[in-house]
């Protein structure tokens, strides 16, 4: 039987729809390959705020599996992330700090950027157990994003309400319940820290007018 040339390019564009669906998922689980493979249902129930840590330093393959369930591209042909954000701003930035210096999370290239080479985690919070932790999260709202989504001018940081900020710090949340769920799926220890000293991040990460820190993350093997 011959294959009518409808018929045959029909079946070629669903060929390569599947590939291309294929290869897009293939590539979104990249992000997150040979972890936090537990039930949704288990995770939640094991979540839970921990606040004594081991020594034990978390591997960078570990790292970058967390970072990409708190805020990683599982959507690559839109840009989409595995956390929403008000209005779709992805205000949150997310750095890492640990004893060997600071880095940036590169969403979008699932990589860590080095920022700076200095140890800052005993002086991003009061609260003594965040700088015991190998790994401490810090969460920094660019609100140059948020005035954007709101069709505002995104250099004008006079028109930044109380509103908008109250939106950074809920989207860094929902990333941060991200990294929760994933801490409990592979047997870490994370606390959410909103007492931060934000002018010690602000200066560590020289960070500039319109960039605000909403929260520290510490996570660890639990002691």
């Amino acid at each position: 039987m011959t294959m009518s040339r409808r018929l045959f390019f029909v079946s070629s564009a669903l060929a390569a729809a599947a590939l291309a669906g294929t290869r897009a998922l293939a590539q979104t689980l990249s992000g997150i390959a040979g972890h936090a493979s537990m039930p949704l249902r288990d995770a939640l129930a094991k979540r839970e705020s921990i606040r004594t840590y081991a020594a034990t330093p978390i591997e960078d393959e570990q790292l970058l599996a967390l970072l990409w369930a708190a805020d990683g591209v599982n959507r690559p042909d839109v840009g989409g992330r595995t956390a929403p954000s008000w209005r779709t701003a992805l205000d949150t930035e997310i750095y890492v700090a640990r004893a060997s210096g600071i880095d940036r999370f590169d969403a979008e290239g699932n990589s860590l950027v080095p920022v700076s080479s200095e140890d800052v985690r005993k002086t991003l919070s009061p609260q003594p157990f965040v700088g015991t932790a190998p790994v401490v999260l810090i969460y920094v709202s660019e609100l140059s994003k948020l005035l954007a989504a709101a069709n505002l001018d995104p250099a004008a940081l006079d028109l930044v309400t109380e509103d908008h900020r109250i939106a950074a710090h809920v989207n860094a949340a929902v990333v941060s319940q991200n990294a929760y769920l994933f801490c409990a799926a592979e047997g870490l220890g994370t606390c959410l820290v909103g007492g931060a000293d934000r002018a010690a991040a602000a200066a560590a990460l020289n960070l500039g007018e319109g960039q605000i820190v909403t929260y520290v993350q510490p996570v660890g093997h639990p002691a």
